[in-house]
């Protein structure tokens, strides 16, 4: 089944809210010494990576509107893949500095989306 524009930026706005509210206010100190927060942010980054990726795939005039879409989308081949080299403070500056700038941008294409697509964004 072949999903939706809107649906796959709803799952990239669900990951990137995690990412923020599993973050909190953790210092990077604090987050370098957290394993599992380390884990649990680094698979929502995944996720969100993924969802854009597949929206690149399906919608590449919206895609286009995402600053740094193939930025994001590479990060999380390195996420997904290069784990060996992964260096935590960058993670820890993509989920405390980009990830919010990315969820405005994704959340305003949502609501420019026609009426009936891009309803359950707050799931």
């Amino acid at each position: 089944m072949s999903k939706r524009p809107d649906v796959l930026i709803e799952q990239a706005l669900r990951a990137l809210g995690r990412t923020r509210r599993y973050l909190g206010q953790r210092t990077l100190e604090e987050y370098l010494q957290d394993d599992q927060c380390q884990s649990s942010i680094e698979r929502q980054l995944e996720i969100a990576g993924d969802a854009l990726g597949q929206l690149r795939k399906l919608d590449t005039a919206i895609f286009a509107r995402i600053p740094e879409g193939d930025v994001v989308v590479a990060f999380r081949n390195v996420l997904a893949h290069g784990y060996a080299e992964l260096d935590h403070r960058r993670v820890y500056h993509v989920a405390s500095a980009r990830a919010g700038q990315l969820e405005t941008v994704l959340a305003q294409l949502l609501k420019e989306m026609p009426e009936g697509e891009g309803s359950d964004a707050s799931r």
